[in-house]
């Protein structure tokens, strides 16, 4: 029988025990994730409870010859949308197999902050130590270790004190912002002679770092050993037979098909570029979003203009070091070998379009050094990049807007946030440094207001700001979260959405904040994308759930069941298979009181209505911008659709806190 080996550790305790999930009914990470709290009753307890565990695994294929299977995902009950979360993290899964199990549920809480430290035997036996930091040896690292600060500091700290000797050692690493707010990540480095190389890749979305340290108390988690699971199952290794079935499917060799499934992510000749950053700006274009989605606003003249000032002065320097250049290209993979090498790193930052352009654009820094002067703050910050620029451009837009003023955030200057009027040479690393206040100030609590979206999030900040200064949302006709983007969850959570102009991206999901959606610039009447989005909430999380990279996903998708049937024995429906799995998530938000809420900002609105618009819709487009029922009618039949073919019907129903 097919087991997945999951390591449950008690860092109370320091008590470890293996436990082991048959297949086909755990088929990965996220099924096992999923299990765990729903076994655990979490969705009753504090977020920040030692028993709300922390779930992170590994899929069945790591450890084998399959491509992008390395990547770990993590399963937890996020402290943002107060629900079940599931985010993932790349390459980790290379080094962590060697551990010998696929998997490690951190319970119990420790008051001085830990590291777990995991080292795996041949013949598949496993060691766990809980090894104490404390709280001020965590933030002397954190402050400067080795000349390096924040979550890479800490990587080089635990790697040297409990990696030596650890055959294959990694880590995985929390950085200041878990321990100060609720959207910090958890972080990996690619390790290069035993220290933290120049690849940083987190799981980020929805504040697993701040579980993990805020909950528990765990700040590293280190990784190695000498168990090779392709000991016990040689067809993980077996390229003849992964070049057989990709033959038979796909009608090319698996090595063609995944060289052509990842040609964006390497290099495309046709655009002369690469990577998300490189592809995206040229493919998108207008239909991005920059300055905190204010320019759903403009007419698409403004906007094209806008796209050519953000490709000359942000993505013409990138593109020059990066491709064009003569020499060594700065291409890296995520830690694992893949011929996709989709980390381009600029001047030694790894530069990926969300965080790019979170840190960027969307917060009205348009100049390469200044967007990656920020990026590589929040990396060592350990924050999520992308909730990082939304609180930075809401704030700015409500700065802009007079609805608050600088002295309030701890700023000097106003920042200039309106496209019409702002000057890349007098404005782009002004607003840089203002963000970079506002990113320090949000880890060290400066003042009420930073204070606040730190430790409970932007969208309880906002309904705070309203009641604070009602006689500002009196005098301009505006709420403070009116400003924002965002989807609601129960009565605290939130999400800001991933940086497409798409009205799935803040549509009524039980997982927000990933691509489980659609998220190109589209849309469609409510019932016809829920069915759209089902679909691919489907493929995302079976992906996922292998463990794969979705980077990967366009050879992967298809070859998939033959992967689990000839690499695994698994003859399994994996479209029911799913479904039971996102029926039971759906389940757990509601019990967590986690459930999606109508849309209760201006902006978020306005976002769906303005594509709609502009793609020429006349029906949904022009009644969204007039009439807010209108918006509430699509958002309630896109949630009754989704909801029914998730088999729950449409009722909407409580929970405890």
């Amino acid at each position: 029988m097919v087991v997945l080996r999951f390591l449950h550790v008690d860092v109370a305790s320091g008590e470890a025990r293996v436990v082991e999930a048959d297949m086909p009914s755990v088929l990965g990470p996220v099924d096992y994730g999923v299990r765990v709290h729903l076994e655990a009753r979490s969705y009753g307890s504090p977020v920040f409870s030692a028993r709300s565990p922390v779930v992170a695994g590994c899929g069945p294929f790591a450890g084998g010859r399959v491509f992008g299977a390395h990547r770990m995902a993590l399963v937890f009950r996020s402290p943002v949308t107060r629900g079940l979360h599931v985010s993932t993290v790349g390459g980790v899964c290379y080094r962590f197999v060697s551990a010998g199990v696929h998997g490690v549920v951190v319970e119990g809480w420790r008051e001085e902050p830990v590291a777990l430290v995991l080292r795996g035997s041949a013949d598949g036996s496993i060691e766990a130590r809980v090894e104490e930091i404390g709280w001020d040896q965590l933030w002397e690292v954190w402050r400067g270790y080795q000349g390096l600060r924040g979550t890479r500091a800490l990587a080089a700290y635990v790697l040297e004190r409990y990696g030596r000797g650890l055959p294959r050692a990694g880590a995985l690493v929390v950085g200041p912002a878990a321990a100060r707010t609720i959207m910090a990540g958890v972080f990996s480095f690619n390790v290069e002679q035993g220290r933290p190389g120049g690849v940083v890749d987190s799981a980020s979305r929805g504040g697993a770092g701040s579980v993990l340290l805020q909950g528990h108390g765990v700040a590293a988690v280190v990784y190695g050993g000498e168990y090779d699971p392709s000991r016990d199952n040689p067809r993980l290794r077996d390229a003849r037979l992964l070049d057989e079935v990709g033959s038979r499917v796909l009608g090319k060799s698996y090595a063609e098909a995944v060289e052509q499934a990842t040609v964006k992510y390497r290099y495309d000749p046709r655009l002369g570029t690469g990577g998300t950053f490189g592809v995206n700006y040229l493919h998108y274009r207008d239909l991005l979003p920059f300055f905190g989605f204010n320019t759903v606003y403009l007419s698409k003249a403004a906007r094209s203009g806008l796209v050519d000032r953000i490709l000359e002065e942000l993505w013409k320097p990138v593109q020059r070091e990066v491709f064009e250049k003569p020499g060594p290209r700065p291409w890296r993979t995520c830690g694992e070998p893949c011929p996709a090498v989709c980390k381009k790193l600029w001047r030694g930052v790894k530069i990926d379009y969300e965080p790019s352009n979170a840190l960027g654009p969307f917060s009205g820094v348009l100049r390469a050094e200044d967007m990656a002067g920020l990026v590589e703050l929040a990396d060592e910050l350990g924050i999520d990049a992308i909730e990082a620029g939304h609180i930075v451009a809401w704030l700015f837009d409500l700065l802009q807007r007079g609805m608050l003023s600088p002295g309030e955030l701890g700023l000097g200057e106003r920042p200039v946030f309106d496209p019409a009027v702002y000057q890349v040479g007098r404005d782009s690393r002004a607003n840089a440094e203002a963000a970079r206040a506002i990113l320090e100030g949000l880890v060290e609590h400066r003042g009420w207001i930073l204070t606040l979206v730190a430790r409970r999030g932007l969208r309880a900040a906002a309904h705070a700001l309203n009641l604070r200064y009602s006689g500002r949302v009196y005098m301009y006709r505006t709420g403070y979260q009116d400003v924002a983007v965002y989807s609601a969850y129960g009565e605290r959570g939130y999400m800001t959405p991933n940086l497409y102009w798409s009205p799935g991206l803040v549509a009524p999901v039980p997982v927000p904040g990933r691509y489980w959606t659609v998220y190109s610039p589209s849309f469609a009447p409510p019932e016809e994308l829920a069915e759209a989005v089902l679909n691919r909430m489907i493929a995302e999380y079976l992906v996922d759930n292998a463990g794969l990279c979705r980077f990967h996903r366009r050879w992967a998708e298809p070859l998939l069941q033959h992967l689990y049937r000839e690499l695994l024995g698994l003859d399994v429906d994996l479209q029911n298979h799913a479904l039971g799995v996102l029926r039971a998530i759906a389940q757990y938000q509601l019990q967590a009181g986690a459930e999606p809420r109508p849309w209760e900002s201006r902006k978020t609105i306005d976002m769906v209505a303005g594509i709609a618009v502009e793609l020429g819709d006349r029906d949904w487009g022009p009644r969204m911008a007039s009439d807010p029922l209108a918006a509430r009618e699509w958002w309630e039949r896109f949630r009754k659709k989704l909801w029914s073919l998730l088999g729950l019907g449409g009722n909407r129903q409580g929970g405890s806190m």
